[in-house]
């Protein structure tokens, strides 16, 4: 180090700037810029900075006094940044030792944000799809999650295998605190950031906790208990509320006293108990959804767009090939098929609706 940091070379040694640690991982032989973050500093490349971002490059283009204080020679940017986020950052910036996962959540996290304030579009796209892989903006984006968290037996510890909605990071500089002194979470992280479009899925899958639950918030990792703000609790619950109504209205409109498809295997039939067997295997449908006994069995009660799909799957799921289906009740190929097509236009109107309903536009 060859002149003092600390810009006042006549302060006392109580007065001057603590001096940061050297980060050898990322202090380039050839770097030309000491970037101050927290208690380490870096040296890096002045023109990488300004090449990916405006923001690094108007901050570098400001005149520099005679006296600035200088770090192994080289003009310094002292950022207000932590320097564990500004490490993870630079290892993004420079492609260096990350798998396709972006590791940890809390890597993640400080690329988000630090992408998003230095306004680097390629980082905070890629930050954005590592976190849509858990709260996805489509419906088919959000089955494949489900899918991979489904373990062969079809039961769905989620729970396990996915970072709770309300769990952002251990790391102090990605803690929102809230007005009551709180830590908030990814959907504040996503609020900040303004990924709005990881929201609606956060909050359906908050939703499909009970109210119980959502009231006593979540003990993550870090030891930290999490709670919603009372506003996005609101909104969950209300969110929840409509979901459940959607769900009613669905089974009184789709599936009480549902009639055979006009191409019914069984339209011709002169036995009435035979005429009916398509109504009676839509009736037991309805009675195994009003149960909910599926959902109870594979963790996934009060969660609607998993009931909606399951009342297609419940009449064939023990199917074996080449064997003939002794089940008591089960409606005909046509009358199946009729009923998938308006069940996948349902959860498509649920999904697009859930913006609306937990009040995110």
């Amino acid at each position: 180090m060859d002149s003092e940091f600390s810009s006042n070379r006549h302060a006392t040694p109580t007065e001057q700037c603590a001096v940061p640690t050297r980060l050898s991982e990322l202090c380039f032989e050839d770097g030309n810029l000491a970037v101050v973050a927290g208690t380490r500093y870096f040296v890096v490349h002045r023109g990488l900075l300004c090449r990916h971002s405006e923001v690094f490059r108007d901050i570098l283009s400001q005149p520099k006094s005679d006296d600035a204080c200088t770090l192994e020679g080289h003009t310094v940017l002292v950022l207000d940044d932590d320097a564990e986020d500004f490490a993870h950052f630079l290892r993004a910036m420079y492609g260096l030792a990350y798998d396709n996962s972006m590791g940890s959540f809390q890597t993640a996290s400080a690329i988000l944000r630090l992408s998003t304030k230095y306004e680097i579009s390629g980082l905070r796209e890629a930050a954005i799809a590592h976190f849509s892989l858990s709260w996805p903006s489509t419906l088919s984006m959000w089955e494949s999650r489900e899918k991979t968290a489904t373990d062969l037996e079809g039961v769905h510890p989620a729970r396990i295998n996915f970072t709770h909605p309300l769990y952002v990071s251990c790391i102090p500089s990605l803690r929102v605190l809230t007005r009551d002194g709180r830590f908030s979470l990814i959907i504040e992280l996503a609020k900040e950031v303004g990924a709005t479009q990881l929201l609606a899925s956060a909050f359906y899958d908050l939703s499909r906790y009970h109210p119980s639950q959502l009231m006593d918030g979540h003990i993550g990792p870090d030891g930290v208990h999490h709670h919603l703000k009372d506003d996005d609790l609101c909104r969950v619950l209300r969110g929840k509320e409509q979901g459940a109504r959607f769900f009613s209205t669905f089974i009184v409109t789709e599936l009480e006293g549902r009639g055979p498809s006009v191409l019914c295997q069984h339209r011709n039939e002169t036995q009435p108990s035979l005429k009916r067997t398509c109504q009676m295997a839509f009736e037991a449908v309805t009675f195994e959804l009003i149960r909910d006994v599926n959902g109870m069995v594979c963790n996934r009660n009060s969660d609607p767009l998993f009931t909606i799909a399951e009342s297609v799957l419940m009449q064939t799921r023990d199917d074996q090939p080449g064997v003939e289906n002794k089940a008591a009740y089960r409606a005909c190929e046509a009358c199946r098929l009729d009923y998938a097509a308006i069940v996948k236009v349902a959860r498509d109107e649920f999904w697009s609706a859930l913006p609306t309903w937990f009040e995110l536009k």
